[in-house]
């Protein structure tokens, strides 16, 4: 549950605690534990990205395929370079 909170933080923790049946104190408690276990490292390199993706279709029941967004041009590895063109539309990769 924390890993998804901190994933898709559209909510503030107080929701995400309610929807999960425990406390905000205790969600907060969660989280920081979580992000100090990953170092804080929360971003994820498109190779590692690509490589779960493909795993996630294998292993799919049905051989679904799973939608990516990426960026149609200059993608850059680290992901870290704020400086996207907004020439580059993403797009979807199947």
């Amino acid at each position: 549950m924390t890993s998804v909170m901190v994933a898709a933080k559209f909510f503030n923790n107080a929701y995400y605690a309610k929807v999960g049946g425990v406390s905000t104190a205790e969600l907060n408690r969660l989280e920081m534990k979580f992000l100090f276990s990953i170092d804080f490292r929360l971003r994820v390199n498109v190779n590692t990205f690509v490589r779960y993706c493909s795993q996630l279709e294998k292993e799919a029941a049905e051989g679904l395929q799973i939608e990516r967004s990426i960026q149609a041009c200059r993608v850059k590895e680290s992901w870290s370079n704020k400086d996207d063109s907004t020439t580059c539309a993403p797009k979807i990769a199947r």
